[in-house]
């Protein structure tokens, strides 16, 4: 979905998420992961790193952890590039956000999440059950998608095979070429209280993505480098998935243009 708003010859076009999900190895029971699970339809993109808080086999200090999987329609942006829109200008800038749900829950703090281009596209799914992680579809912790009624593998386990632009075999997308060097594909931004909204500068990658230089799957998002792996329990942040009630709340990429 889009709307567009208009302030002089400043121009917003407010695009929401065409589908999302999160996917995890949290371990149910203390019996097993749930690494074929699929939440596609929740209201919620729960992001959480747990350590130590269950047991899995001879492990008595698991890391169980999610990640979200995001994606958007840009046609309505990629069709005003064939006639006006000049992605190379200054004043063309993108902006995705994700709003916060904060419903009394424990939350962590002074933590950092990356942003990531996909390499690799991802099927919804119609998942549900955030509690017992029992709805089984892709995508999901160990596959990506479904094509011609075969499983369409992860390279590593968790979208977590990162490589740069045009490598073959990665999940995500860590830096490459656009044209004037080899630039950083990552985004971050520091939570301290937690409560925070997600709003990170993804310029660079709608406009790599625009001009067919990255590829059109969407992004990974998750929690920085090492706080997937430390010793340090982060449960839970919670954004609104696509699915919320609440339209204000869905994921959306803010497009901002000048169109003088």
């Amino acid at each position: 979905m889009i709307s567009l708003v208009t302030q002089g010859s400043q121009m917003y076009r407010i695009l929401t998420a065409s589908k999302d999900t999160y996917i995890t190895n949290k371990i149910i029971a203390n019996k097993f992961r749930a690494t074929d699970s699929n939440t596609g339809q929740a209201s919620t993109l729960d992001l959480f790193k747990l350590y130590a808080e269950s047991t899995s086999g001879s492990n008595a200090s698991p890391v169980e952890i999610s990640r979200l999987l995001v994606k958007f329609d840009l046609k309505p942006i990629r069709d005003l590039t064939s006639s006006f829109l000049d992605i190379s200008h200054s004043s063309f800038s993108v902006n995705l956000n994700l709003s916060d749900i904060y419903g009394g829950q424990t939350l962590p703090s002074n933590f950092n999440i990356s942003v990531f281009p996909l390499s690799k596209s991802f099927d919804e799914g119609i998942g549900r059950d955030i509690i017992n992680f029992s709805d089984l579809d892709t995508a999901n912790f160990l596959t990506a998608s479904v094509l011609d009624g075969s499983p369409v593998l992860w390279t590593r386990e968790g979208a977590d095979k990162q490589g740069l632009l045009g490598s073959a075999n990665i999940d995500i997308i860590s830096s490459g070429s656009l044209g004037a060097g080899v630039v950083n594909l990552i985004k971050s931004q520091k939570f301290s209280m937690g409560t925070e909204d997600l709003s990170v500068d993804v310029t660079n990658i709608i406009s790599g993505i625009l001009s067919s230089q990255i590829p059109d799957c969407g992004f990974r998002i998750s929690f920085s480098g090492s706080e997937e792996t430390d010793t340090k329990t982060r449960f839970v942040k919670r954004f609104a998935s696509r699915n919320t009630s609440n339209y204000t709340k869905k994921p959306r990429l803010l497009v901002k243009y000048n169109d003088t």
